[in-house]
């Protein structure tokens, strides 16, 4: 199955085909340019998501089952992402809920409890409940950063990266955060030359040694379009791995109705 990042999967579900795209959408772009190009693949409307996040031992024994929904419209003035957990299939009242939101430019993630308490302010690297998926993950915040470079072939070399990513020939950028966050020093971006999508992220430390992955773990096609089932983020280093089942996804234009197996 091709590895596909949250974004790629949204842009699949809701936006534009890459067949759609200029035959060399990245030709002569800067590395903002080409930031901005992937921002514009968020969805055009509000979408709304449901299903189970899952962290679960490397050999499969479930630590954690949590039902969420996600509602993201990333297109308006002000994008937000709202995001709800559960403890449990059926409960009415979520364990937490979160808001992101970008006012100004700058990211904003509240959190808050059963009780009412709403917590201002939270950093976006910060996990998901008991799982590896950080709501960095939904804001995709990485895409507004200023710094942002393109590794030549030299560095791709030295750094025994490869500029290839599901089969597709990338520009392989790095961007790094506009203040420090802890243990992320950059996260680097594949964008597929011949489309100008957004294939793959991932972050990587201060040594330049990837840390977290996230990939599409099961695609399905619907109405002519792709439709994710399961995701997966894996923290190197830690015997276990999240996984993101989706259930439903709605939006004026679009439903999909599924089941968080096959």
């Amino acid at each position: 199955m091709k590895r596909l990042t949250l974004l790629a999967l949204l842009a699949a579900v809701m936006a534009a085909t890459p067949a759609a795209r200029a035959e060399n959408a990245t030709d002569g772009l800067t590395p903002a340019q080409l930031l901005i190009q992937a921002r514009s693949m968020f969805p055009r409307e509000r979408i709304e998501v449901a299903g189970t996040l899952v962290t679960a031992k490397a050999r499969g024994l479930t630590e954690t089952e949590r039902p969420y929904t996600l509602t993201l419209d990333w297109a308006r003035g002000e994008p937000t992402a709202l995001c709800a957990l559960y403890r449990a299939e059926g409960d009415k009242e979520p364990l937490l809920r979160a808001e992101l939101r970008r006012a100004g430019g700058s990211p904003t993630l509240a959190l808050v409890e059963p009780d009412g308490t709403r917590t201002e302010g939270v950093n976006l690297n910060t996990p998901v409940g008991e799982s590896d998926l950080t709501w960095m993950d939904l804001a995709f915040d990485y895409l507004w950063w200023p710094n942002a470079r393109r590794l030549d072939e030299t560095e791709l070399e030295a750094k025994h990266i490869s500029a290839r990513q599901n089969s597709r020939a990338c520009v392989v950028l790095e961007v790094t955060p506009p203040t420090p966050v802890p243990g992320l020093a950059a996260v680097r971006l594949w964008v597929d030359k011949g489309s100008g999508n957004l294939l793959q992220t991932e972050q990587v430390d201060a040594e330049g040694r990837t840390t977290r992955q996230m990939y599409v773990q099961r695609l399905g096609r619907e109405q002519g379009r792709w439709v994710p089932r399961e995701f997966r983020v894996r923290r190197l280093g830690l015997d276990r791995v999240t996984k993101l089942t989706v259930r439903t996804i709605r939006s004026e234009s679009f439903a999909t109705e599924g089941k968080d197996h096959d």
